[in-house]
């Protein structure tokens, strides 16, 4: 029987006394409860999770009850940015500011302005938690940088429910929010996130760090400060220096190629580009004045000038200059992601073209093939520049290891809470060792991968120019084979530079082999899960993860240890060769002839895969998310946590998008007087959920103690007491707690015999909790309170509100029955991964969100 009731329009709804009589009138004729679906990772189109839990209630019956189709109706809502608690002046432009931000999170300064010194996270400038005064942080630069209104397509999904003889109403409303955190589908969009993603996970490792270095206890300790900024340093070296040398080694690549195949055409080039420069100049003085005359006039006079003039010179000085500009959008494209980009970019990129300009105008030929040398010279320089950064960048690796160690020791003996301060501090090191190794590890084999993509056509097109290098002489002539300068082919010069400045890339792969080896291993079984393929067995399933989780800050730590030592006899070998001084340890010369040697082959190997990687993802990328998600999985996972915690682009800040957005739906839904309210979320989802439902309750709590009118305390108090959370793969404890302690510590809070949070950290009534047990996402909230040394956050036992690694075939007719005399439950839903919690067999999730339905 299709479903009659017709949904109340969104708009104002009543208040007070009015709101409770009309709700008062309406349940004595029938109950109407709403489900908020909240989606996770993957890449679901606009409607497919409410879609999908109405065909999971309509299908499984739950409980006995029968669940009738309705109607589906796409409501448009108006999505205005959320106001801040916070209220400040946003800071003027200028270099000072640039630099702060890039070196850091503006929410660590007092009044949360980068004109401002560091403060104490303890001297908060509201009431609110360090958790949820971030999320009003996000809000505040969002607003304070003219963030737009915005429209969302809401879709809600109607049902009836067949209860004792009676029908309910049951209304599914979609919070979706893919669309603000990233895009679906296709390979470049995931090949720009990747490489965005590869800087960031950097940068979080030095959030946290400076995070942490903030908190009481922590503030004024030497082996922190230290961490801090040499964590600091070695991101800025990084991602504003070492990146930008390699893009430098890229735009010498587009002058080598352009120039090295134009060489024996100069005149027929010339003429073409005289041509096109008087054609460009015809074509905007008509479209700006509407004047034929004067258009062909100046566009004449232009290609005749251009033509008279000298070829090579012309041509090459207009090609430096139209790849200017394409580096200036370039780099306005990234200084909206990471500040300062730009004001280094364009300190390096002077360099390269006055280096490529200079040397050219020292050589012998008349043609374009003047240019190649100018530009081997400008790369030349830019490798010094890289040998530098290492000498540089080494010995600071030490100084970083080192106080990384001392760091995650000290604070065990420090204070009455010693044991949780401890296990933050080993948190929060873990998370930077983890962020800085793996995202400079990957960046090394990209670039590498990437150059030898370039080398191999850049030395095509110049095998026939020949090239005397200013600073990396031929190895021949090092080793005094060779008496006085000797000549070579631009192409001999770049094969043996590319192989020598891949010494240290074998070593780097063998390095990130261990463990890339050991993540593979340890969710290979939740892979299989996830294809359905483990279905028994499942409580040996969660004790593999869980072993693997428990070894997993060991194994990383004797990695980035072997790392550092790595990038110090990198930098110190480098040097010292530069400055003709060669090593005599035996054995050593070998072994960096070995890597050498191997690097080639691992690049072959690299460039293989990278290039079938691409294909596949261009070709199959929207398919492989839709029918094999688990593939993406690891993916969208590690960028829905990086966009919950991107601050830039300002204008555009995913949360404060996503927190307004579910504003909007929430005050959608209580204008509709609805008795009882169920989110339900999955995954990323939970967080965000969870999150939002944090912050508007403390935010409330402050508006009533200020005796203040916020319409954030408003809706809260027209929602209060009738919602109920339901979660599923939650990685607020296995993730956000165990990786960023301080925001997330009311994750691990003690409430008599259990650790975690409780319902009304959250301000629901109920909240249940469902898992597999192979879940690298998510498992368990619920644990045992701790017994001597404090648990590792992600392995701990469950506790009593959890009914772990039971398949559930139990009576849930009623909240109730499903939750006891409890407000918190864990429920285990066996063998299984990550994305499988919605589907159609999904019985027990089915059950428990009919119980909830009845609160």
């Amino acid at each position: 029987m299709a479903n009659q009731y017709q949904p109340i329009p969104c708009g104002a709804a009543s208040a007070g006394a009015n709101d409770t009589a009309d709700r008062i009138a309406r349940k004595a004729s029938t109950r109407r409860i709403a489900i908020v679906a909240v989606h996770g990772v993957a890449d679901q189109k606009l409607g497919d999770t409410a879609q999908a839990l109405a065909d999971l209630l309509i299908a499984q019956a739950p409980n006995g009850h029968s669940y009738q189709p309705g109607i589906r109706v796409d409501k448009t809502l108006q999505v205005p940015p959320m106001e801040p608690i916070l209220k400040a002046a946003k800071p003027p432009p200028g270099l000072r500011k640039e630099f702060r931000q890039s070196a850091g999170s503006d929410f660590l300064r007092i009044d949360k302005n980068a004109a401002q010194p560091k403060g104490i996270l303890a001297a908060r400038t509201t009431a609110l938690s360090v958790g949820a005064e971030f999320s009003d942080y996000l809000l505040l630069k969002a607003k304070q940088n003219n963030a737009s209104t915005e429209r969302y397509i809401s879709p809600q999904v109607s049902l009836s429910r067949r209860i004792d003889g009676a029908n309910e109403f049951v209304d599914i409303h979609e919070m979706h929010w893919a669309d603000l955190s990233r895009l679906s589908g296709g390979a470049p969009r995931i090949l720009t996130e990747l490489f965005t993603l590869l800087f960031r996970l950097s940068a979080l490792g030095r959030d946290t760090v400076q995070m942490q270095s903030a908190a009481p206890g922590f503030a004024h300790d030497h082996a922190w400060r230290t961490l801090q900024w040499t964590q600091t340093a070695l991101d800025w070296l990084y991602s504003r220096v070492l990146a930008l040398l390699f893009l430098q080694l890229g735009m010498v690549a587009l002058l080598l190629v352009p120039f090295g195949l134009g060489s024996v055409h100069t005149a027929t080039i010339h003429g073409v580009a005289s041509a096109l420069a008087g054609l460009a100049l015809a074509v905007w003085l008509l479209y700006t004045y509407r004047s034929l005359v004067l258009a062909l006039a100046a566009g004449g006079v232009l290609a005749y000038g251009s033509w008279t003039m000298p070829g090579a010179w012309m041509d090459g000085l207009a090609w430096i200059a139209i790849l200017s500009l394409f580096y200036d959008w370039w780099m306005r494209v990234c200084d909206e992601r990471f500040k300062m980009v730009r004001m280094v970019g364009w300190t390096l990129w002077p360099i390269t073209a006055a280096a490529t300009i200079g040397y050219a105008a020292g050589s012998p030929s008349a043609d374009l093939s003047m240019w190649i040398g100018g530009a081997l010279s400008a790369l030349e320089i830019d490798l010094l520049l890289i040998v530098a950064w290492w000498g540089l960048a080494g010995p600071l690796a030490v100084v970083w290891m080192v106080a990384s160690a001392r760091a995650s020791m000290k604070m065990a003996a420090k204070s009455p809470d010693a044991t949780s301060r401890a296990v933050q501090a080993k948190s929060s090191v873990g998370t930077a060792r983890m962020g800085l190794f793996v995202s400079l590890g990957f960046f090394a084999i990209l670039t590498m991968t990437a150059w030898a993509l370039v080398t191999t056509g850049v030395e095509r097109s110049v095998d026939r120019v020949q090239y005397s290098p200013i600073i990396f002489k031929p190895l021949h002539e090092v080793a005094g084979d060779a008496p006085g300068p000797s000549r070579t082919t631009a192409a001999a010069f770049l094969d043996e530079r590319f192989l020598n400045s891949t010494e240290t890339f074998s070593a780097i792969a063998l390095l990130l082999l261990p463990l890339i080896v050991y993540l593979v291993l340890m969710m290979l079984p939740s892979v299989l899960a996830e294809l359905e393929i483990i279905t028994e067995q499942f409580d040996r399933l969660g004790w593999w993860l869980t072993g693997g989780y428990r070894r997993l800050d060991a194994c990383a730590a004797a990695i980035v240890g072997a790392g550092v030592v790595l990038a110090m006899v990198t930098g110190i070998t480098l040097v010292l060769f530069r400055l003709g001084v060669e090593s005599n340890i035996p054995g050593f010369n070998p072994l960096l002839e070995f890597f050498a040697d191997a690097s080639g082959d691992w690049l072959k190997i690299f460039v293989i895969s990278a290039g079938t990687a691409t294909v596949a993802l261009s070709a199959a990328g929207g398919l492989l998310s839709r029918y094999v998600p688990w593939l993406r999985a690891p993916l969208d996972a590690a960028l829905d946590v990086d966009n919950h915690f991107r601050e830039f682009p300002r204008r555009a800040i995913p949360r404060a998008r996503i927190f307004s957005r579910f504003f909007a739906v929430l005050n959608c839904i209580a204008a509709q007087s609805y008795d009882h309210i169920v989110i339900v979320s999955h995954s990323q989802g939970t967080v965000i959920s969870t999150e939002l439902l944090r912050y508007m309750k403390e935010r409330t709590a402050h508006a009533q103690a200020e005796q203040a009118m916020d319409p954030v305390a408003s809706l809260w108090e027209r929602l209060g007491g009738r919602i109920a959370l339901v979660t599923a793969g939650c990685p607020l404890r296995q993730l956000y707690a165990a990786r960023f302690p301080v925001l997330y510590g009311w994750v691990l809070e003690q409430h008599g015999p259990n650790l975690g949070p409780v319902a009304d950290d959250v301000g629901v009534v109920r909240w249940v909790n469902l898992y597999a047990t192979g879940d690298y996402v998510g498992r368990w909230l619920w644990s045992r309170a701790p017994h001597g040394e404090y648990p590792v956050t992600q392995i701990d036992q469950t506790s009593a509100l959890g009914d772990t690694y039971t398949p559930h075939q139990v009576d849930m007719t009623d909240w109730s029955a499903l939750m006891g005399a409890n407000t918190e439950k864990d429920i285990s839903l066996g063998a299984g991964a990550h994305t499988h919690y919605f589907n159609i067999d999904q019985k027990t999730m089915a059950g428990v969100i009919d119980a909830l339905l009845a609160s």
